[in-house]
């Protein structure tokens, strides 16, 4: 393996494990609904508005820090990042009332937000456009990793320590780990592995303006995703928000049992995560055209499955036993799976149209797009929750909004090829364009040494 290659596999592989520990403080509070409702005398809908204003306040900010991961060092960037959301995290842990917990958990959002664009834009600059779809899956991965982190660290420990301490522990090992990301990442030069630039080894020059976030949603491709992002993410922000609620109250499970159901469901998340990435990537490499397509047939597929997840009968004091526990783990292994595969290829569809320029706002407004979604969801799920008075059909609702994401996704196909090729061509030319200007001017700098 050559070094440039390692060096690939190390900044990603850190990130990786950076983000893992900055996504384990999304879901923390999960487990702990219950313990936090008794205590300041709250219901779902309170516990709602707070991942609602943690998801949307977070990604609006991410916009400033798209528009600054375009134009600055991102490794700095980064680190600042990881202050802005590990700090406040650590503090919920000292929340005396709603009001502070309410004010701690919307900075920590804030600093989520942030590392996104930050992370795509690194790895857009690490990867040719053939193989960001193992890459952005890996990425993906994170996210889910750290929120299963996050929500075992909380579901295993609450029952001994109370609901404070799980914040101590997740946000604690990426402040220690900040002296590291100074020494050990390593930020690649832009451009370098784009179509042309990675053979002509010209530099890629540009300019950005604010006023560039319009011309952006002009690419049909990011325009569609950004509107699937909003649907799609409504299950996905109640759904996995109050999953464990729902496994306490409505399957009669105690916090281990529902963690672990949890944990079974987010197995097969990871799964479809993987499977979306190298799957995705494989199809691309024969038919740009079916990216988009399989990944409106799995999202639709999905729905269906998750649906009969909720409408599934069991309830932990039968008398399967075991069996019953697994088998309805398995259903929810196979639905999440199907839900998690179109994740990543959408993140590789996004690279992939886009300039290198363009990425950090490009993943700023896919942020805010992909977290109004999930902030609408939490939202949405605890209020249908105390409506209803039931989670599970309120869960149910939201599990529907996904339809209208693979319908969009179907739109997709017809430009995402296209608008693929324009992209290429057009960074080939600029890439032939800089290296002759580099040429010639290398010529006129020997001609007046002469």
């Amino acid at each position: 393996m050559d070094r440039g290659a390692k060096d690939r596999k190390k900044i990603s592989l850190f990130l990786f494990l950076l983000l893992v520990v900055l996504n384990a403080d999304q879901m923390v509070m999960s487990p702990v609904i219950g313990m936090i409702e008794k205590e300041f005398n709250i219901t779902d809908s309170h516990i709602g508005l707070i991942g609602g204003v943690f998801s949307i306040v977070g990604a609006l900010i991410s916009l400033i820090w798209g528009y600054l991961t375009d134009k600055y060092s991102r490794k700095w960037l980064l680190i600042g990042s990881i202050l802005v959301g590990e700090v406040p995290c650590l503090l919920t842990a000292i929340s005396g009332s709603y009001g502070e917990l309410f004010f701690w958990r919307v900075l920590t959002g804030i600093g989520i937000g942030a590392s996104f664009p930050i992370s795509y834009s690194l790895v857009g600059d690490l990867y040719g456009h053939r193989e960001r779809g193992k890459i952005v899956s890996v990425l993906g991965l994170a996210s889910t990793v750290g929120s299963i982190v996050g929500m075992l660290v909380a579901g295993y420990t609450a029952n001994i320590f109370g609901w404070r301490i799980p914040f101590i522990l997740v946000s604690a090992p990426n402040l220690l780990l900040i002296p590291l990301i100074i020494n050990v990442l390593q930020e690649p030069k832009r451009g370098a592995s784009e179509e042309g630039f990675s053979e002509t080894q010209a530099d890629y020059s540009y300019t950005i303006k604010l006023s560039d976030y319009t011309q952006l949603v002009k690419i049909k491709t990011n325009l569609l995703l950004f509107l699937q992002g909003i649907a799609g993410t409504i299950p996905w922000g109640a759904i996995p928000y109050f999953m464990i609620e729902f496994f306490r109250r409505e399957k009669s499970m105690d916090l281990n049992q529902a963690t672990t159901m949890f944990l079974l469901f987010a197995l097969g998340s990871i799964a479809g995560n993987i499977a979306g990435g190298f799957i995705g990537e494989k199809i691309y490499r024969r038919s740009k055209k079916l990216v988009p397509l399989v990944s409106a047939i799995t999202t639709i597929l999905g729905v269906f499955l998750t649906v009969s997840v909720f409408r599934y009968s069991y309830t932990s004091n039968t008398s399967n036993g075991l069996i019953g526990f697994l088998t309805f783990g398995m259903l929810g292994f196979i639905a999440a799976a199907m839900d998690s595969y179109t994740g990543p290829n959408v993140k590789m569809m996004l690279l992939n149209v886009n300039e290198p320029k363009d990425r950090g706002r490009i993943f700023s407004i896919f942020n805010l797009t992909d977290s109004v979604g999930t902030g609408i969801g939490r939202f949405v799920g605890g209020s249908l929750s105390v409506t209803l008075g039931t989670l599970g059909a309120a869960l149910e609702i939201t599990a529907y909004f996904w339809l209208v994401c693979g319908f969009l996704l179907m739109l997709s196909a017809w430009y995402f090829e296209v608008e693929v090729e324009a992209l290429n061509k057009k960074m080939r030319e600029l890439a032939m364009e800089m290296a002759s200007q580099t040429l010639d001017a290398n010529s006129s700098s020997e001609g007046m040494k002469e």
